[in-house]
């Protein structure tokens, strides 16, 4: 693998993924608690809701690391 054009740029991208997961998981579980409370199906909705905002922020950050990849060469 090619070394970054920019210790700045590699940096950046590691923070957009990092805080991009924790968003989406912390939205999840957030989500997952009120659907829970309304439901009263404590705690499935909250694990099913921390899964599905892992997944989601992991499948919005596939574009953002091929489109770095390709600007690598």
């Amino acid at each position: 693998m090619a070394e970054p054009s920019s210790p700045w740029k590699a940096l950046s991208l590691v923070s957009l993924i990092g805080i991009d997961i924790a968003f989406c998981t912390v939205l999840g579980y957030w989500i997952g608690g009120k659907v829970d409370a309304w439901l009263g199906t404590a705690p499935f909705g909250l694990i099913i809701g921390v899964l599905v905002g892992l997944a989601s922020g992991i499948l919005s950050m596939i574009p953002v690391v091929k489109k770095y990849s390709k600007d690598l060469g």
